[in-house]
């Protein structure tokens, strides 16, 4: 990869600079502050695949610098690792709100930054292999709507909306706070109900508005200042929260559908589109298993809400279907009894006028 690591230490710029090189197949350009970067950045033949950038520096500092490269089209979504001495939350907010991909502290060991590395690599191969399928449709002339062509399990990147981070993005965020011993935070999971539905009779262009839209609602109803969001595929979405208010899991679902009944795509979608919202899992765990592990426990109860409660409606439209099929079953005897008194009467009529 190309590499351009941004630090007004000089110690730091010369250690990168040399570690990675010896270690690493990657080559690594340095600037001492956000402003050679921009000029370094602007005058390259070829775009950076990746970004090491401080947080302190002078004039612009590492986050201000995090933004107005993701302001650019072609670094939207190059990774970048905050490389820096700052590990108060407050600066770990800011990183990832304004697009960071992932945060290392200082001091760091070189193991460490080297395994990030590797999977901001992953990244950048995952980023060109898609570039090249959209090399491709493009050269087969296929309709620019396959652009958005994706299976309903993908965590689809969510663009344009507050607090709303890539799922990567999302785990290294949860992964910092367990290494900084943030146990006051907790993640809670919602899932669109009967989302494979909703999926079919939707274009993918049309689900990723509803995405989008949801995403939006979500982050208006109930997120905090310091909370961030993902969407991790499946109709699932993941909220990470500090927030110490009390939490219903039933009143953020009533407000969020109350809501998104409102929505253009739900409409479209043939279905009612409603939200499930699970309990809430504190990250009381250290270690990256258990930090994982309290994510997957979010959404496992997400999805086992959206379970339940997709089995309840189901059964209310067999007992209404069952509850309609007797009363129509009701009224069909009361019309045959009233034929057959019809019938009667007119049979007792004839017999007394031929007396």
């Amino acid at each position: 990869m190309r590499i351009l690591a941004v630090d007004d230490d000089q110690d730091i710029r010369d250690l990168l600079s040399t570690a990675i090189s010896a270690e690493t197949d990657h080559k690594v350009w340095t600037a001492e502050t956000g402003k050679d970067a921009l000029d370094i950045i602007k005058t390259a033949r070829q775009p950076f695949d990746c970004f090491l950038l401080d947080i302190q520096m002078p004039e612009m500092d590492g986050i201000e610098l995090c933004s107005a490269l993701r302001g650019m089209s072609e670094y939207s979504q190059t990774p970048i690792l905050m490389l820096t001495a700052m590990q108060q939350k407050k600066f770990v907010d800011r990183a990832f709100k304004a697009g960071a991909t992932d945060y290392i502290s200082k001091p760091f060991e070189f193991l460490e930054l080297f395994s990030r590395l590797n999977v901001a690599e992953q990244i950048v191969e995952a980023r060109e292999r898609t570039a090249r399928r959209k090399a491709e449709l493009l050269a087969l002339k296929d309709d620019l709507a396959r652009s958005y062509e994706h299976s309903l399990s993908e965590p689809v990147e969510i663009l344009g909306v507050e607090r709303i981070v890539g799922y990567v993005s999302f785990e290294n965020y949860l992964l910092q706070l367990s290494r900084m011993k943030m146990l006051t935070t907790s993640v809670f999971a919602l899932k669109i109900l009967n989302v494979e539905k909703v999926f079919r009779n939707l274009s993918r262009s049309a689900f990723r508005t509803l995405l989008s839209d949801i995403a939006q609602l979500l982050g208006q109803t109930y997120s905090a200042e310091s909370d961030l969001i993902t969407y991790r595929g499946n109709g699932v979405f993941a909220c990470a929260t500090s927030s110490r208010r009390s939490f219903s899991q039933f009143e953020l679902e009533k407000a969020l559908n109350k809501k998104i009944r409102d929505l253009a795509a739900t409409r479209m979608a043939g279905v009612t589109v409603q939200i499930c919202s699970g309990e809430p899992v504190s990250l009381i765990s250290l270690t990256r298993a258990g930090t994982l592990s309290s994510l997957q426990n979010a959404v496992s109860r997400a999805e086992a809400r959206a379970d339940s409660y997709s089995e309840i409606l189901h059964m209310s439209s067999r007992l209404v279907n069952k509850t309609a099929r007797a009363q129509g079953m009701q009224r069909e005897r009361q019309a045959y009894q009233s034929l057959l008194n019809d019938a009667i009467q007119e049979k007792d009529l004839l017999k007394t006028s031929q007396l």
